[in-house]
């Protein structure tokens, strides 16, 4: 028995073990903390999950409506808005005992971080070796916007899995590239079909650079006859989705979609400096409402990949032996290229490919290039000599990497409980944090939907009621008549009309293509009710039976037809591809030697043991601001707006800018009470002060409304403000202030000199000539 035991545990990868082990060392935080957290768009995430489960409750195995969201007049997100993380959420939430959605989200970013450990485990183990495998998962599980950006200081659930999946997609397309196999195949189409399905941008950029990959081994490895794997992979995968992609591809003219443009989604005003790429990550400070951070690279993920470059030359034309490292140049090109696309200098390339305004955030890509920059990390081991040194250089590296990553692990604690999650908790998290529809732009509203109409009241009671979801314009209907529910579920509306007098019937649900009405089984004509887009049928004298319905049309069935014949497809591929056919196996794999794998298992236990039981008692690597104060603004001051909110600090790190360049500004807000209104903030350049020649507005001062403000904790608030070419030389004051968008009226300052001052200026900058 213990030689058997021994025999498998020489068989066991052990740097597998590690990789999943990293992986759950950066999931610390959410398997160490209940809840989510509150004011990042895990908000969203989560109630879009719980609207998926709310759906298949009601027997729609896939809701392209979500008949709860924006205030309960329902929302076609499904239909547009990839939704494979709400669907394992749901799936983790009832396999998990007692668990609900919250703890399925929760799950879900835990399955994330082990994907992307495991990911570029495999893929360093494949195109190196075990070691560098090793350091490639280390390396990318902990880059700063793999470990805290993405899912903790944004909270951007399918965003933060989609690039967790990017290394399983590289690795099984590679597999498949070198030596194609029944299982490579499957294992390619699914991962890339994944990575759409979870995220629609990311699955663009993935697409893209799986493309490149394809085109590298094409064209430059010498593998041509292999290339045509690839294109089946790619044509399969697009088939698998095309349920999802196709439809919201040919009715996107059915909705509204203004997330590119002026303004804070304009991916001028996102780029990033050279000096924030390469810089180190801050501490957390806790007294914040959301953490201040730096988008950058992590300084030991770039600092590894820089060796690579010489790795690339030595690899040029000739790869090690097996043909390992013949890839390693193209990961190389594609991280450079994509820390590129994060500079101002490659504006011009953003404005050349008109699809890429989409993108809204140039450090979008970081998540990508840190991918990248692990492979390449990973390369650079193998510039050094097979010697014990090396072992030891790799050791070293792997416990750097661990520890510089111990401050991110820290994110500021959020409540253990999140909240209920029901359609009328839905409802009323909408009203207070005005993401209508869990959306911040209102994206995907329906186009018919002229005028944002306001709660309905008989209809939100009638979620909180116990009776079914009473979606009819009670106020409109005869006196005399009687409209009764039948059945409300999450595509239809089953009614009951008994009228003397033939009448409109109006229903609190937006219009979308798709929905259709019967009455007594015969279908009649819709009629949109303007401004607010609601739906209205005529209904003759009578005795009625009246169904509203939600159908797929056209485009959704021959969305669903290719993704079934896609999967045929699939299937027939997979059936007749006879064993002699398959690629090259490998044999054997180089695992990681005892004296390393003992020297980097007892390092990650070392780690995480004075996590657990130094630091965690001691409170971390962060800090917490007292209530009231600011500790790292730049500029200390107070100054009051109405008794309700004060302005405790500013940023303002350069005093000279070019015209044409852009201006930053952070400012250190404070609510003083509880503050019933969504004020809106403006910092305006200014000479004199009524004449503005440049400015930003804020709609949520740091990123959510004023009404939803703390007062134990700061509001940071970061401004990027291009100050435009034509703007004269010389001196101009910054003002600060804050206004209602309603009326347009200020919040007047209660400790100004001068009477009635409703703005504060909290410095100057001189403007310099265009270059």
């Amino acid at each position: 028995m213990l030689d058997r035991l021994r025999r498998q545990g020489k068989q066991l990868d052990r740097g597998l073990v590690l990789a999943l082990a990293l992986g759950l060392f950066a999931a610390i935080p959410f398997l160490s903390r209940a809840g989510l957290p509150h004011q990042t768009d895990a908000e969203l995430h989560v109630y879009r999950a719980a609207e998926v489960g709310h759906a298949i409750g009601d027997g729609v195995l896939y809701p392209r409506w979500a008949p709860n969201l924006y205030l309960g007049y329902g929302y076609p997100i499904f239909n547009y808005y990839a939704p494979l993380t709400y669907y394992l959420s749901y799936l983790l939430a009832i396999a998990l005992p007692g668990a609900g959605i919250v703890a399925g989200v929760r799950a879900v970013f835990v399955l994330g971080f082990l994907a992307g450990s495991l990911g570029t485990y495999l893929l360093g183990r494949e195109l190196f070796d075990a070691e560098g495998g090793v350091l490639a998962a280390a390396s990318f599980t902990l880059s700063p916007y793999v470990l805290f950006i993405d899912p903790h200081a944004r909270g951007d659930l399918a965003e933060f899995f989609a690039i967790c999946l990017i290394p399983l997609a590289f690795t099984f397309f590679h597999g498949l590239m070198r030596s194609p196999t029944r299982r490579s195949l499957v294992a390619s189409v699914l991962s890339l079909a994944a990575v759409v399905f979870s995220h629609n941008l990311t699955g663009l950029v993935v697409g893209g650079l799986l493309l490149g990959y394809w085109c590298w081994h094409a064209l430059g490895s010498g593998e041509r006859h292999k290339a045509g794997w690839g294109a089946i992979a790619f044509a399969l995968a697009a088939s698998l989705i095309a349920f999802f992609w196709l439809p919201a591809l040919v009715e996107s003219w059915a909705i509204k979609l203004e997330v590119i443009g002026p303004g804070h989604f304009d991916f001028r005003e996102h780029f990033l400096s050279l000096g924030e790429l390469l810089g180190p990550s801050q501490l957390i400070d806790w007294g914040a409402t959301g953490p201040r951070f730096r988008h950058n690279l992590g300084v030991l993920q770039w600092l590894l990949a820089l060796p690579s470059v010489l790795v690339a030359a030595r690899w040029r034309g000739t790869p090690t032996k097996e043909g390992r490292g013949s890839s390693f140049p193209f990961f190389l090109t594609a991280g450079f290229a994509l820390i590129f696309l994060t500079l101002p200098v490659s504006k011009g390339v953003w404005e050349l490919v008109p699809l890429m305004a989409y993108l809204q955030f140039p450090w979008r890509l970081l998540g990508p290039a840190n991918f990248m920059m692990a492979v390449c990390g990973a390369g650079s081991v193998s510039l050094l000599p097979d010697k014990p040194w090396r072992r030891a250089t790799v050791v070293c590296a792997f416990v750097v990497v661990m520890l510089t990553a111990l401050p991110l692990l820290y994110p500021s604690p959020w409540p253990a409980e999140f909240g209920a999650t029901s359609p009328v908790d839905i409802i009323e998290w909408e009203q207070r944090s005005q993401a209508l529809g869990t959306t911040s732009t209102g994206d995907f509203l329906p186009v018919t939907v002229e005028m944002i109409p306001p709660p309905m009241e008989t209809l939100v009671e009638s979620y909180r009621s116990e009776g079914p979801i009473d979606k009819v314009n009670r106020a409109t209907v005869p006196n005399g008549a009687a409209v009764t529910i039948v059945e409300h579920r999450a595509d239809y509306d089953h009614l009951e009309v008994t009228t003397a007098e033939a009448f409109t019937l109006r229903l609190y649900t937006f219009y979308f293509p798709g929905w259709r009405a019967y009455v007594d089984g015969e279908e009649v004509d819709i009629e949109v009710a303007r401004p607010e887009g609601f739906i209205t049928l005529d209904v003759p004298a009578g005795h009625h039976d009246v169904l509203v319905r939600f159908e797929d049309t056209p485009p959704r069935k021959a969305g669903t037809f290719v993704s079934i014949g896609g999967l045929m497809a699939l299937i027939a591929v997979c059936v007749s591809w006879r064993p002699e056919e398959d690629g090259e196996r490998r044999t054997s794999r180089s695992g990681l030697a005892a004296a390393i794998w003992w020297g980097l298992a007892g390092m990650v236990i070392l780690i995480v043991g004075v996590k657990v039981m130094v630091l965690d008692p001691l409170g971390g690597l962060a800090y917490r601001s007292p209530p009231g104060q600011v500790l790292p603004a730049e500029q200390k001051l107070r100054a009051d707006f109405g008794g309700k909110i004060e302005l405790l600090g500013y940023d303002l790190p350069k005093r000279r800018v070019r015209a044409g360049d852009t201006l930053s500004v952070v400012l250190y807000w404070h609510a003083l009470t509880d503050v019933k209104e969504n004020y809106q903030s403006f910092v305006h350049v200014a000479e004199p002060l009524n004449v503005a020649w440049a400015q930003e507005d804020h709609l949520n001062p740091g990123g959510f409304p004023t009404s939803r403000w703390p007062q134990d904790k700061y509001v940071w608030d970061e401004y990027r403000i291009r100050i435009p070419r034509e703007v004269p030389a010389g001196d101009y004051r910054i003002n600060v202030g804050l206004y209602l968008r309603s009326d347009g009226s200020r919040l007047k300052r209660r400790d100004a000199d001068q009477p009635g001052a409703d703005s504060i200026v909290i410095g100057s900058v001189e403007v310099l000539e265009p270059r």
